[in-house]
């Protein structure tokens, strides 16, 4: 968007904790072109879907997203199973 440089992006999310993770809602922080394995909730807030569950000690990089221009994820909540 407006001459920024179109970059791809691929989400690494870790499980640190002794619960299993069911769900993720995270805010891009950049104008999307194309994601995947990502529902939207509302403006720039999305979700990993139902089938992306994170054992514990375990990590997901099933979703990714092209920006418009430079973007730094940031984790809005977590959901246990």
């Amino acid at each position: 968007e407006n001459g920024s440089p179109v970059k791809q992006y691929k989400l690494r999310l870790s499980n640190g904790s002794p619960s299993q993770v069911c769900a993720v809602q995270v805010k891009l922080n950049a104008p999307l072109k194309d994601k995947w394995n990502l529902e939207d909730v509302s403006a720039d807030l999305y979700r990993t879907p139902a089938w992306m569950t994170i054992a514990p000690g375990d990590s997901a990089e099933q979703a990714g997203y092209v920006a418009y221009g430079d973007s730094t994820p940031t984790i809005v909540t977590v959901q246990n199973c």
